[in-house]
Protein backbone atom coordinates (compact mmCIF):
# COMPACT_ATOMS: atom_id res chain seq x y z
CA UNK A 1 0.00 0.00 0.00
CA UNK A 2 1.10 3.45 -0.76
CA UNK A 3 1.39 6.61 1.70
CA UNK A 4 -0.71 9.37 2.12
CA UNK A 5 1.90 11.66 2.82
CA UNK A 6 6.03 11.04 2.04
CA UNK A 7 7.55 9.13 5.51
CA UNK A 8 3.62 8.99 7.06
CA UNK A 9 1.13 6.75 8.15
CA UNK A 10 0.44 4.26 5.19
CA UNK A 11 -3.17 3.61 4.09
CA UNK A 12 -3.44 0.42 5.50
CA UNK A 13 -1.97 1.48 9.03
CA UNK A 14 -4.74 3.83 8.89
CA UNK A 15 -7.25 1.49 7.90
CA UNK A 16 -6.28 -0.70 10.87
CA UNK A 17 -6.42 2.69 12.94
CA UNK A 18 -9.83 3.33 11.49
CA UNK A 19 -10.80 -0.62 12.77
CA UNK A 20 -9.59 0.35 16.04
CA UNK A 21 -11.17 3.81 16.96
CA UNK A 22 -14.53 2.46 15.63
CA UNK A 23 -14.09 -0.43 18.09
CA UNK A 24 -13.61 1.28 21.25
CA UNK A 25 -16.17 3.87 20.19
CA UNK A 26 -18.63 1.09 20.18
CA UNK A 27 -16.76 -0.99 22.96
CA UNK A 28 -20.19 0.29 25.14
CA UNK A 29 -22.24 -2.17 23.29
CA UNK A 30 -20.49 -5.44 25.05
CA UNK A 31 -20.93 -4.10 28.33
CA UNK A 32 -24.78 -3.45 27.67
CA UNK A 33 -25.19 -6.78 26.09
CA UNK A 34 -23.55 -8.33 28.92
CA UNK A 35 -26.21 -6.24 31.45
CA UNK A 36 -29.22 -7.41 29.14
CA UNK A 37 -28.11 -10.87 29.92
CA UNK A 38 -28.18 -10.69 33.37
CA UNK A 39 -31.12 -8.53 33.49
CA UNK A 40 -32.78 -11.26 31.51
CA UNK A 41 -31.29 -14.45 33.57
CA UNK A 42 -30.21 -15.80 30.19
CA UNK A 43 -27.35 -17.92 31.76
CA UNK A 44 -29.69 -19.82 34.78
CA UNK A 45 -32.23 -20.29 31.87
CA UNK A 46 -29.23 -22.41 29.88
CA UNK A 47 -28.54 -24.14 32.97
CA UNK A 48 -32.09 -25.26 34.12
CA UNK A 49 -34.03 -25.38 30.53
CA UNK A 50 -31.17 -26.21 27.94
CA UNK A 51 -30.70 -30.10 26.88
CA UNK A 52 -27.08 -30.65 28.44
CA UNK A 53 -26.59 -27.29 29.67
CA UNK A 54 -26.86 -25.74 25.92
CA UNK A 55 -30.06 -24.57 24.51
CA UNK A 56 -31.39 -23.51 21.30
CA UNK A 57 -31.96 -20.09 20.02
CA UNK A 58 -36.24 -20.97 19.55
CA UNK A 59 -35.82 -22.38 23.06
CA UNK A 60 -34.02 -19.59 24.49
CA UNK A 61 -36.99 -17.45 22.79
CA UNK A 62 -39.78 -19.15 24.45
CA UNK A 63 -37.60 -19.29 27.91
CA UNK A 64 -37.79 -15.40 27.85
CA UNK A 65 -41.15 -15.17 26.27
CA UNK A 66 -39.88 -13.01 23.63
CA UNK A 67 -42.26 -12.55 20.99
CA UNK A 68 -41.79 -13.74 17.59
CA UNK A 69 -41.16 -10.46 16.30
CA UNK A 70 -37.99 -10.33 18.39
CA UNK A 71 -36.48 -13.20 17.75
CA UNK A 72 -33.70 -11.91 14.98
CA UNK A 73 -33.09 -9.53 17.44
CA UNK A 74 -32.02 -11.84 20.45
CA UNK A 75 -30.24 -13.43 18.35
CA UNK A 76 -27.91 -10.65 17.52
CA UNK A 77 -27.74 -10.18 21.14
CA UNK A 78 -26.19 -13.33 21.66
CA UNK A 79 -24.16 -12.97 18.93
CA UNK A 80 -22.31 -9.94 20.73
CA UNK A 81 -22.51 -12.22 23.86
CA UNK A 82 -20.41 -15.34 22.12
CA UNK A 83 -18.31 -13.11 20.52
CA UNK A 84 -17.18 -11.58 23.86
CA UNK A 85 -16.47 -14.90 25.41
CA UNK A 86 -19.53 -14.67 27.25
CA UNK A 87 -21.54 -17.81 25.77
CA UNK A 88 -20.20 -20.54 23.74
CA UNK A 89 -21.90 -20.91 20.08
CA UNK A 90 -22.00 -24.08 17.90
CA UNK A 91 -24.34 -25.20 15.17
CA UNK A 92 -25.96 -28.84 15.93
CA UNK A 93 -27.54 -31.13 13.78
CA UNK A 94 -29.53 -33.99 15.56
CA UNK A 95 -33.39 -35.09 15.32
CA UNK A 96 -34.29 -32.59 17.96
CA UNK A 97 -33.52 -29.45 15.91
CA UNK A 98 -33.68 -28.24 12.91
CA UNK A 99 -31.05 -28.42 10.40
CA UNK A 100 -27.51 -26.00 11.48
CA UNK A 101 -29.72 -24.41 14.09
CA UNK A 102 -27.73 -22.48 16.54
CA UNK A 103 -26.96 -23.82 20.13
CA UNK A 104 -26.12 -21.70 23.15
CA UNK A 105 -23.68 -23.00 26.12
CA UNK A 106 -22.33 -22.22 28.91
CA UNK A 107 -18.60 -20.07 29.59
CA UNK A 108 -16.51 -20.03 32.47
CA UNK A 109 -17.45 -16.66 32.33
CA UNK A 110 -21.55 -16.99 32.23
CA UNK A 111 -21.05 -19.86 34.63
CA UNK A 112 -19.58 -16.88 37.28
CA UNK A 113 -23.16 -15.01 36.56
CA UNK A 114 -25.54 -17.67 37.86
CA UNK A 115 -27.83 -17.66 40.71
CA UNK A 116 -29.99 -19.40 43.13
CA UNK A 117 -26.55 -22.33 43.97
CA UNK A 118 -26.41 -22.97 40.37
CA UNK A 119 -22.72 -22.93 40.21
CA UNK A 120 -21.84 -24.98 43.46
CA UNK A 121 -22.23 -22.19 46.03
CA UNK A 122 -19.67 -19.99 43.93
CA UNK A 123 -21.14 -16.47 44.45
CA UNK A 124 -22.82 -15.10 41.30
CA UNK A 125 -20.68 -11.46 39.90
CA UNK A 126 -23.76 -10.63 38.24
CA UNK A 127 -24.88 -7.87 40.76
CA UNK A 128 -21.56 -6.11 40.47
CA UNK A 129 -21.84 -5.91 36.85
CA UNK A 130 -25.34 -4.82 37.41
CA UNK A 131 -24.18 -1.97 39.81
CA UNK A 132 -21.32 -0.60 38.16
CA UNK A 133 -23.66 -0.06 35.00
CA UNK A 134 -26.14 1.72 36.67
CA UNK A 135 -26.77 4.40 34.42
CA UNK A 136 -25.49 7.22 37.05
CA UNK A 137 -22.27 5.06 37.09
CA UNK A 138 -21.80 4.70 32.90
CA UNK A 139 -22.95 8.54 33.25
CA UNK A 140 -19.91 9.43 35.56
CA UNK A 141 -17.85 7.86 33.15
CA UNK A 142 -18.99 9.96 30.08
CA UNK A 143 -18.05 12.79 32.45
CA UNK A 144 -14.47 12.57 33.19
CA UNK A 145 -13.38 15.10 30.40
CA UNK A 146 -15.55 17.71 31.72
CA UNK A 147 -14.21 17.10 35.10
CA UNK A 148 -10.62 16.85 34.55
CA UNK A 149 -11.00 20.70 33.52
CA UNK A 150 -12.23 21.15 36.98
CA UNK A 151 -10.54 21.83 40.51
CA UNK A 152 -13.70 20.52 42.38
CA UNK A 153 -15.88 18.41 42.92
CA UNK A 154 -13.58 15.53 44.16
CA UNK A 155 -14.58 12.77 41.57
CA UNK A 156 -16.80 12.54 38.17
CA UNK A 157 -19.58 10.67 39.83
CA UNK A 158 -20.59 13.93 41.93
CA UNK A 159 -21.61 15.77 38.89
CA UNK A 160 -23.47 12.42 37.48
CA UNK A 161 -26.05 12.96 39.81
CA UNK A 162 -28.57 16.49 40.54
CA UNK A 163 -27.48 16.46 44.09
CA UNK A 164 -24.18 16.45 43.82
CA UNK A 165 -23.62 13.82 45.76
CA UNK A 166 -20.32 10.99 46.58
CA UNK A 167 -20.78 7.29 45.14
CA UNK A 168 -21.62 6.27 49.15
CA UNK A 169 -23.86 9.45 49.57
CA UNK A 170 -25.96 8.45 46.96
CA UNK A 171 -25.62 4.89 47.61
CA UNK A 172 -26.83 5.71 51.55
CA UNK A 173 -29.81 7.79 50.08
CA UNK A 174 -30.89 4.82 47.62
CA UNK A 175 -30.80 2.01 49.51
CA UNK A 176 -33.78 0.80 47.82
CA UNK A 177 -31.87 0.01 44.34
CA UNK A 178 -28.76 1.24 43.49
CA UNK A 179 -27.56 1.02 47.21
CA UNK A 180 -29.10 -2.68 47.35
CA UNK A 181 -27.24 -3.43 43.87
CA UNK A 182 -24.15 -2.31 45.37
CA UNK A 183 -24.10 -4.07 48.52
CA UNK A 184 -25.08 -7.23 46.44
CA UNK A 185 -22.46 -6.32 43.90
CA UNK A 186 -19.90 -5.87 46.49
CA UNK A 187 -20.71 -8.93 48.49
CA UNK A 188 -20.75 -11.07 45.48
CA UNK A 189 -16.91 -9.69 44.13
CA UNK A 190 -15.68 -10.98 47.16
CA UNK A 191 -17.43 -13.71 47.86
CA UNK A 192 -15.47 -15.01 44.27
CA UNK A 193 -12.82 -16.03 46.54
CA UNK A 194 -14.50 -18.32 48.67
CA UNK A 195 -13.27 -21.77 47.40
CA UNK A 196 -9.61 -20.70 46.86
CA UNK A 197 -9.23 -19.18 50.60
CA UNK A 198 -8.73 -22.97 51.12
CA UNK A 199 -5.51 -22.73 49.27
CA UNK A 200 -4.03 -20.15 51.79
CA UNK A 201 -4.64 -21.32 55.13
CA UNK A 202 -1.12 -21.10 56.10
CA UNK A 203 -0.83 -17.51 55.28
CA UNK A 204 -3.59 -17.06 57.82
CA UNK A 205 -1.93 -19.64 60.45
CA UNK A 206 -1.20 -17.63 64.11
CA UNK A 207 -3.00 -14.45 63.22
CA UNK A 208 -5.49 -14.04 65.80
CA UNK A 209 -6.84 -10.39 64.28
CA UNK A 210 -7.84 -9.03 60.95
CA UNK A 211 -8.54 -5.63 59.88
CA UNK A 212 -10.37 -5.26 56.48
CA UNK A 213 -9.53 -1.77 54.78
CA UNK A 214 -12.67 -0.68 52.68
CA UNK A 215 -14.58 -4.26 53.69
CA UNK A 216 -17.65 -2.52 52.85
CA UNK A 217 -20.58 -5.46 53.71
CA UNK A 218 -17.50 -7.28 55.48
CA UNK A 219 -18.14 -10.28 53.15
CA UNK A 220 -14.86 -11.18 53.33
CA UNK A 221 -14.30 -10.93 57.12
CA UNK A 222 -17.39 -13.58 57.45
CA UNK A 223 -15.91 -15.93 54.94
CA UNK A 224 -12.56 -15.87 56.91
CA UNK A 225 -14.28 -16.51 60.14
CA UNK A 226 -16.23 -19.68 58.81
CA UNK A 227 -12.50 -20.75 57.71
CA UNK A 228 -10.91 -19.34 60.98
CA UNK A 229 -13.17 -18.78 63.90
CA UNK A 230 -10.85 -17.78 66.38
CA UNK A 231 -10.23 -14.39 64.19
CA UNK A 232 -11.52 -11.17 65.50
CA UNK A 233 -12.40 -8.80 62.49
CA UNK A 234 -12.71 -5.18 61.71
CA UNK A 235 -14.10 -3.84 58.82
CA UNK A 236 -12.71 -0.22 58.23
CA UNK A 237 -14.60 1.74 55.80
CA UNK A 238 -16.25 5.61 55.26
CA UNK A 239 -19.33 6.29 57.22
CA UNK A 240 -21.51 6.17 54.72
CA UNK A 241 -20.66 2.28 54.16
CA UNK A 242 -20.82 1.50 57.79
CA UNK A 243 -23.59 2.90 58.66
CA UNK A 244 -25.18 0.91 55.96
CA UNK A 245 -23.70 -1.99 57.39
CA UNK A 246 -23.28 -1.95 60.58
CA UNK A 247 -26.36 -4.32 61.07
CA UNK A 248 -23.73 -7.06 60.66
CA UNK A 249 -22.05 -6.34 63.46
CA UNK A 250 -21.21 -9.95 65.06
CA UNK A 251 -19.36 -11.09 68.51
CA UNK A 252 -16.37 -11.64 65.66
CA UNK A 253 -17.00 -8.99 63.68
CA UNK A 254 -17.29 -5.06 63.89
CA UNK A 255 -17.54 -2.04 61.75
CA UNK A 256 -15.21 0.94 61.82
CA UNK A 257 -15.53 4.37 60.16
CA UNK A 258 -12.48 6.24 58.38
CA UNK A 259 -10.40 4.48 54.98
CA UNK A 260 -9.03 7.94 53.74
CA UNK A 261 -5.26 7.35 52.11
CA UNK A 262 -4.08 9.59 55.55
CA UNK A 263 -6.44 7.01 57.74
CA UNK A 264 -4.61 3.79 55.93
CA UNK A 265 -1.25 4.89 56.49
CA UNK A 266 -2.04 5.65 60.07
CA UNK A 267 -3.43 2.00 60.42
CA UNK A 268 -0.29 0.59 58.91
CA UNK A 269 2.49 2.43 61.00
CA UNK A 270 0.40 0.98 64.46
CA UNK A 271 0.58 -2.49 62.99
CA UNK A 272 3.99 -1.76 62.67
CA UNK A 273 4.43 -0.93 65.64
CA UNK A 274 2.03 -3.75 67.24
CA UNK A 275 4.24 -6.18 65.29
CA UNK A 276 7.49 -5.18 66.92
CA UNK A 277 5.92 -5.04 70.51
CA UNK A 278 4.54 -8.40 69.79
CA UNK A 279 8.03 -9.93 68.43
CA UNK A 280 6.38 -10.70 65.15
CA UNK A 281 3.82 -10.70 62.66
CA UNK A 282 2.25 -9.65 59.64
CA UNK A 283 0.00 -7.76 57.30
CA UNK A 284 -2.42 -9.43 54.76
CA UNK A 285 -4.22 -6.97 52.06
CA UNK A 286 -6.41 -8.63 49.90
CA UNK A 287 -6.25 -6.38 47.07
CA UNK A 288 -8.84 -6.32 43.79
CA UNK A 289 -5.72 -4.71 40.87
CA UNK A 290 -1.95 -5.20 41.42
CA UNK A 291 -1.31 -3.69 38.27
CA UNK A 292 1.89 -5.07 37.01
CA UNK A 293 3.06 -3.83 33.23
CA UNK A 294 5.14 -6.86 33.35
CA UNK A 295 3.79 -9.85 34.23
CA UNK A 296 -0.37 -8.97 33.38
CA UNK A 297 -1.26 -10.54 30.07
CA UNK A 298 -3.09 -7.62 27.78
CA UNK A 299 -6.52 -8.81 28.91
CA UNK A 300 -5.82 -8.56 32.66
CA UNK A 301 -4.15 -5.49 32.02
CA UNK A 302 -6.53 -4.17 30.58
CA UNK A 303 -9.10 -5.16 32.94
CA UNK A 304 -7.17 -3.74 35.73
CA UNK A 305 -6.77 -0.21 33.96
CA UNK A 306 -10.63 -0.08 33.63
CA UNK A 307 -10.73 -0.68 37.19
CA UNK A 308 -8.33 2.15 37.53
CA UNK A 309 -10.87 4.54 35.66
CA UNK A 310 -14.16 3.63 37.42
CA UNK A 311 -12.16 4.14 41.27
CA UNK A 312 -11.38 7.53 38.90
CA UNK A 313 -15.05 8.20 37.88
CA UNK A 314 -17.29 6.55 40.68
CA UNK A 315 -14.88 7.29 43.51
CA UNK A 316 -11.39 8.90 44.99
CA UNK A 317 -9.40 6.36 44.69
CA UNK A 318 -7.36 4.51 42.13
CA UNK A 319 -5.33 0.76 41.57
CA UNK A 320 -1.76 0.91 42.32
CA UNK A 321 0.89 -1.00 40.77
CA UNK A 322 3.37 -2.59 43.17
CA UNK A 323 5.97 0.36 43.25
CA UNK A 324 2.91 2.03 44.53
CA UNK A 325 2.12 0.15 47.17
CA UNK A 326 5.79 -0.94 48.46
CA UNK A 327 6.09 3.30 48.96
CA UNK A 328 3.07 3.08 51.18
CA UNK A 329 4.42 0.18 52.76
CA UNK A 330 8.21 1.41 53.09
CA UNK A 331 6.93 4.99 54.65
CA UNK A 332 5.00 3.15 57.33
CA UNK A 333 8.23 1.25 58.71
CA UNK A 334 7.72 -2.00 56.93
CA UNK A 335 10.94 -3.37 54.89
CA UNK A 336 9.68 -5.68 52.32
CA UNK A 337 6.21 -6.86 50.73
CA UNK A 338 5.35 -10.28 48.62
CA UNK A 339 2.42 -9.86 46.42
CA UNK A 340 0.42 -13.95 45.67
CA UNK A 341 -1.90 -14.19 43.10
CA UNK A 342 -5.72 -15.11 44.75
CA UNK A 343 -8.33 -15.30 41.81
CA UNK A 344 -9.19 -13.86 38.92
CA UNK A 345 -7.96 -10.15 39.20
CA UNK A 346 -7.17 -10.48 42.94
CA UNK A 347 -3.94 -10.76 44.87
CA UNK A 348 -2.84 -11.56 48.27
CA UNK A 349 -0.40 -9.01 49.68
CA UNK A 350 1.52 -9.94 52.71
CA UNK A 351 3.69 -7.24 54.41
CA UNK A 352 7.10 -7.90 56.50
CA UNK A 353 8.82 -5.38 59.23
Amino acid sequence: MGSIHENSTTTQELSQGYVNVYKHMLSYASSMALKCAIELGIPDIIFNKGKGQTITLNELASALQIPPSRTSFLRRVMRVLVHSGIFSNEKQDDDDKEEGEEVYGLTPSSKLLLTNGNNNGVPSVGGYVLAVLEPVTVTAFSLIGNWLKKDSPPSPFHLANDEGLSLYEYWGKNVDGFGDRLDEGMESDSGVLKFVLKDFKSTFEGITSLVDVGGNTGSMCRMLIVEFPHLKCSVFDLPYAVEANSHNSTPNLKFIEGCSDEECMKILKNCREAISRNGGGKVLIIDNNVIDSKKDEHQEMEAKLYFDMLMMSALTGRERTKKDWEKIFFEAGFTHCKITHMFGLKSLIEVFP
